[in-house]
């Protein structure tokens, strides 16, 4: 009897013009490296007496449907916008081929859902999710290494079958950004001796339960989204302590290029520095780690812009 392997599995998503309903066609297989969305339903205890003739219980009940999960995935050039586009809503695009640049932004009103198929083609079994939306988003920048993405998803049901419902499935070609093509900025300056930082990008997603028949949560809601991370240098000069300590905002953009083409830019546009110590333990290199907060910026009317340059017309993120 085959077993399920990961190696053989496959994701596949599609955007929904009905939020919970799977849509006929527009399947997408997409690279990533691990998922866990799914369904879960609890089982809870019926505390009930007198049932039966001793102390034993009654038998337990299922509880609400929550289907929710994490999906780690590359950042390539293409499938990434994707993800985006599940993050921050459909972004607006300019410019011609090979040259197209897709600008997502945060903070928009509605953001879009869609379904998503894990498929376990062994067995076979397929788990088909809809109603997913995406609530957070982690980045790791450190000087090596493979780039990932981490995205947090939320969905409204799930339903298995032992078929796939993905028809033809689209993919598009695969070309992955690196640790080493990274590049951190401030104010559009390259900030040195930077070893490591992180971001992490929210939309406060909040799963609506009300009582239906279906067990299903209604929809899940953004709430206010927030920009928060970590930046550990090496203390070769005050840049950061100075601005964490006057409390003022900087832009810092966070970025992976292969050439003038194809690239991916996180830019937060009004960033404030918690002050941080910079301890000395031993007698190697001396590094501070600053804590930081995005904001609203009224110029860029935004928190935070992402720009992907890459070859793909604008309607493939639409």
């Amino acid at each position: 009897m085959p077993r399920a392997i990961g190696a053989n599995c496959r994701l596949l998503m599609s955007p929904e013009a009905t939020y919970g309903t799977a849509p006929a066609g527009g399947w997408m297989r997409l690279p990533f490296l691990s998922c866990d969305l799914g369904a879960e339903q609890p089982l809870l205890d019926a505390d009930v007496i007198g049932v039966g003739s001793s102390r034993d219980p009654a038998a337990p009940f299922l509880d609400t449907v929550t289907v929710q999960g994490q999906a780690v995935v590359p950042l390539d050039l293409v499938n990434i916008g994707h993800w985006l586009r599940l993050l921050l809503g459909a972004p607006t695009t300019t410019g011609t081929s090979p040259n197209f640049v897709h600008s997502f932004g945060s903070g928009a009103a509605a953001l879009p859902s869609n379904s998503v198929e894990i498929g376990y083609p062994d067995v076979p079994s397929y788990d088909l999710c809809t109603g997913v939306r995406a609530d957070t988003l982690e980045l790791d920048f450190s000087p090596t290494g493979p780039a990932t993405a981490t995205f947090g998803l939320m969905g409204q049901g799930s339903v298995r079958s032992g078929a796939s419902s993905e028809g033809t499935p689209v993919s598009a070609p695969y070309t992955a950004f690196h640790k080493a093509q990274g590049a951190i900025s401030r104010n559009g300056a390259a900030l040195a001796q930077v070893t490591g930082a992180r971001l992490t990008y929210a939309n406060g997603m909040e799963m609506v339960r009300t009582i239906r028949a279906d067990r299903k949560v209604e929809g899940v809601d953004p709430g206010i989204a927030r920009a928060t991370g970590q930046i550990t240098a090496r203390f070769a000069d005050t840049t950061l302590l100075t601005q964490a300590q006057n409390g003022t905002a900087a832009e810092f953009a966070f970025s992976y290029t292969i050439d003038a083409n194809r690239s991916l830019t996180f830019t937060l546009h009004e960033v404030y520095l918690a002050l941080a110590k910079t301890p000395v333990e031993g007698p190697a290199g001396v590094e501070a780690s600053f804590a930081f907060r995005a904001a609203y910026n009224a110029t860029a009317t935004r928190m935070m812009t992402v720009l992907l340059r890459n070859d793909q017309a604008e309607s493939v993120y639409a």
